[in-house]
């Protein structure tokens, strides 16, 4: 299981916040730019691998925050941090994704669809949501266990 940073717990804050705010309508007005979140969760710049390009420090950070979520059965977060002049993730946004066995049918609209799921979740406010999103993973969980349970009993 993935344990957050105090750095990553404060993007996660920063990110579920600003897509419990938004307007499921109008997801991309909750997008930010990767400055913007460097200056929102480091406002001095004491940390340059979060506040500045090249973001050495902002982009593992994201990664483990998307991790985060999927492992609790959400959609990843990181779906609201763009490229300023693109207005779209980088593609290691879609790669991740990949990575960690998250459906992605055609990576050309996957964004599109991830940033459209997380403000639908986060605006929800609603914590059984929350909840029945973790107990789902810990029971596909669970359900694996005891399929490689069974076939270890069957050999």
């Amino acid at each position: 299981m993935i344990t957050l940073t105090p750095a990553e717990r404060d993007i996660h804050r920063a990110l579920s916040t600003r897509a419990r705010e938004a307007d499921p309508a109008k997801p991309l007005e909750a997008c930010l730019t990767y400055k913007e979140l460097g200056l929102l969760i480091d406002p001095e710049g004491g940390n340059s691998g979060m506040s500045r390009p090249p973001f050495r420090t902002l982009f593992p950070a994201l990664g483990n925050v998307s991790r985060y979520e999927v492992e609790h059965g959400r959609p990843m977060l990181s779906a609201l941090v763009v490229n300023q002049d693109s207005r779209v993730p980088g593609p290691g946004f879609v790669e991740l994704a990949q990575q960690l066995q998250v459906p992605v049918g055609d990576p050309d609209t996957y964004w599109d669809e991830e940033l459209r799921e997380v403000v639908r979740f986060w605006s929800a406010q609603d914590p059984v949501l929350l909840l029945d999103a973790a107990v789902d993973r810990l029971m596909a969980e669970l359900d694996a266990i005891r399929t490689a349970v069974q076939r270890l009993g069957g050999a």
